[in-house]
């Protein structure tokens, strides 16, 4: 836990325990040797030590401090012997007569009352902080428990949709391939469909034509026969001639049966061809009709494909507008949250202002009572009892502001102060003119600028807030001490640099230490006024 401290911290704070634990053990030693003069030992003992608080210096691992848990520390010197304090001024009062003494009796009566109220408020804050604290614990994890779900759902259901695109693109693409190539071959079949039923209509053309000489033939040879008929009659009219036209139709009888003969091989061939190419044709009539189931079968993959596709972004859909009112929702319980918490900041603040006026109230009755003293020397005793008490109520207003401001640094940890508001800046840059070049706030101011606007090491440098070469360590603010400084307020390199050890410290975070410091310089001058004791 001590790790992210630095050395500078942990010896200081080890010092000072040191301190306390010797002057409690004087204190008892004290004690112990006079135990009967109780009084006179307030008397003698400084105020100023007997008040001081050990400075705390806030730990880096998010720890609550004493302050916050409910137990104030009251070092106080009427918590030490309050029997033997309270018995000495009324012994006084009785001895003296009764005109004298009434009239400083009801006043500090009614301080009394005044640290009761006190101290029942402080109480009642403290109760009212925790019940705060603990809500806003609740509230923020069971929204971070909402966002989580909702994330890990629209996770999942990007998951599915880029599942579903890859698979409709892989289909895609298998079935453009498969088409393509189907429309490829069908084209192909087609063309040497149209081929073969041009070539088979040339040959049933030539086989006409051929048909048709063969009619012409035959009809020729009828003719021819007749003429040998005749010339039969007239073999003997002349039998040389007769056979010399006998050879001569002999020959051409053997020529037109030759011719014939080819003719009819010439038929048969072709029959043979137009088989072949008829059942050529059924068989690409088969696979023509193949392909056609094949790609109504394709068709119907993809419909379904596509249907399955619809389905599937409606319930994205469904899921998207989902996440979207969950966000709506969650934009909407952040948005109550923060004007809530804004409201118990003020209802925080009205209280302190009106602690701070008790403490305005208590230092006229101080006065007051500082101008009796003079004028009554008898109840000198009485009135350093009641300036001890004016004293520790000044001390408890102190600690009740320094409540209230770190109740606000708490509060405002919850929310995202990221941004520079130009109006803080501007004031705190009239702030830093106006002040005198040797008031240690000048240098507290120019820091809180730097941290605001998120300067680097550079502009660092050349505003004076680190020296040239040492700026090694740009997540913590380095502010040299300032001998200017009471024992009793922090140091303002301890209160920024110890809080800054994990670098991770906020600009709402710098602001409330801010706030807190300038709290506590505008009460010590009070502070250091009631530790001084009355003219003797």
């Amino acid at each position: 836990m001590s790790e992210g401290n630095p050395p500078s911290a942990t010896l200081s704070t080890k010092s000072k325990k040191n301190k306390k634990k010797a002057a409690k053990a004087k204190a008892d030693s004290k004690a112990d040797e006079r135990p009967e003069d109780a009084p006179g030992d307030h008397d003698d003992t400084d105020p100023h030590d007997a008040n001081e608080d050990p400075i705390q210096v806030p730990e880096s691992n998010g720890a609550k401090l004493n302050t916050i848990d409910g137990s104030l520390p009251d070092r106080s010197v009427n918590n030490k012997e309050p029997v033997a304090t309270s018995d000495v001024p009324s012994t006084d009062i009785h001895s003296e007569p009764a005109s004298d003494g009434t009239e400083p009796k009801d006043r500090f009566d009614a301080l009394v009352r005044d640290r009761d109220s006190l101290r029942a408020e402080v109480a009642d804050m403290r109760k009212s902080l925790e019940e705060i604290q603990s809500k806003h614990t609740a509230d923020m994890e069971a929204l971070q428990q909402k966002l989580d779900d909702a994330e890990s759902k629209k996770e999942q259901a990007e998951t599915q949709f880029q599942m579903l695109l890859e698979r409709v693109n892989t289909i895609k693409s298998q079935l453009g391939e498969r088409l393509k190539e189907d429309a490829e071959e069908l084209a192909l079949a087609r063309s040497q469909i149209e081929d073969l039923e041009d070539e088979n209509n040339n040959l049933k053309d030539e086989l006409n034509s051929k048909s048709t000489q063969l009619v012409e033939l035959s009809g020729d040879s009828a003719e021819k026969e007749k003429e040998l008929s005749t010339l039969r009659d007239r073999t003997n009219l002349s039998q040389q001639n007769w056979l010399k036209e006998k050879e001569e139709l002999l020959e051409q009888e053997s020529y037109l049966q030759s011719e014939f003969e080819q003719a009819k091989e010439a038929m048969h061939n072709w029959e043979i061809l137009a088989m072949e190419e008829r059942s050529i044709r059924e068989n690409l009539n088969e696979k023509v009709g193949d392909l056609e189931e094949q790609l109504s079968s394709l068709r119907d993959g993809y419909e379904r494909a596509t249907h399955e596709r619809d389905t599937q972004q409606s319930t994205v859909d469904g899921l998207q507008r989902a996440l979207q009112e969950i966000q709506l929702a969650r934009k909407q319980e952040l948005r109550e949250l923060v004007e809530s918490s804004d409201s118990q900041l003020e209802d925080l603040r009205r209280s302190l202002r009106e602690a701070q006026k008790q403490a305005a109230d208590a230092d006229k009755g101080l006065q007051n009572a500082q101008e009796e003293i003079e004028r009554v020397r008898p109840f000198e005793k009485e009135v350093k009892e009641k300036n001890l008490l004016i004293g520790k109520l000044r001390h408890e207003a102190v600690t009740l502001n320094d409540h209230l401001t770190k109740a606000l640094r708490f509060l405002k940890k919850g929310k995202p102060e990221d941004n520079v508001d130009r109006h803080i800046v501007t004031n705190h840059f009239l702030h830093f003119l106006a002040l005198d070049r040797s008031d240690p706030k000048k240098f507290q101011i120019l820091q809180l600028i730097a941290a605001l606007l998120g300067w680097n090491d550079e502009q660092r440098e050349q505003a004076g807030l680190a020296r040239p070469g040492t700026s090694g360590m740009p997540g913590k603010l380095r502010v040299p001490g300032t001998p200017l400084r009471t024992p009793s307020t922090p140091n303002l390199a301890t209160e920024f640099m110890d809080n800054g050890a994990s670098s991770k410290e906020t600009l709402a975070e710098l602001w409330s230490n801010f706030l807190e410091q300038e709290a506590e310089g505008n009460m010590n001058p009070s502070r250091r006024g009631s530790h001084q004791g009355p003219p003797k």
